[in-house]
């Protein structure tokens, strides 16, 4: 209202002074809407920006976590086939062991089994021997042959 009677005295008509007033009022109104848009394009572009740099960070982290685990279960892997490659080792010494313990038994026992055959062979022919001897006194005394 100021405006416009600033105009009215300055020789302006009253209708066209306040349509001036409104215009410009307006205009005004549009500039600041204008830069208010801007201002809200400027910070959604700001925040657009932060989000892709989070979302690269988020990539980044990702990235450095996968060749962390990946790293972890190379070396996991290649520990267990250590473990594994040495339980083998000892599961095949114990078994070399085990045959070459059971190899020396069997050994002992063929021999002890050769020594009572050869044991029962010479009872054997000791007692034929025995009841020849015994027969041929027998025989003799009997006045038979």
């Amino acid at each position: 209202m100021d405006s416009a009677r600033k105009l009215k005295a300055a020789g302006i008509e009253a209708e066209h002074a306040e349509a001036i007033v409104e215009v410009m009022g307006q205009s005004v109104n549009q500039l600041v809407t204008r830069e208010h848009f801007n201002l809200t394009v400027e910070h959604f572009d700001l925040t657009v920006e932060r989000f892709d740099l989070t979302f690269e960070r988020f990539d980044a982290e990702i990235a450095r976590l996968s060749d962390r685990i990946d790293t972890g279960l190379d070396s996991l892997r290649t520990e267990l086939i250590a473990r594994i490659d040495t339980g083998l080792a000892e599961v095949h010494a114990r078994i070399d062991t085990g045959l070459a313990e059971l190899r020396g038994r069997i050994d002992a026992v063929e021999k002890n089994m050769w020594r009572a055959q050869l044991i029962s062979v010479g009872v054997l022919i000791g007692a034929i021997a025995l009841a020849t001897s015994i027969l041929g006194i027998m025989l003799t005394r009997s006045g038979g042959v």
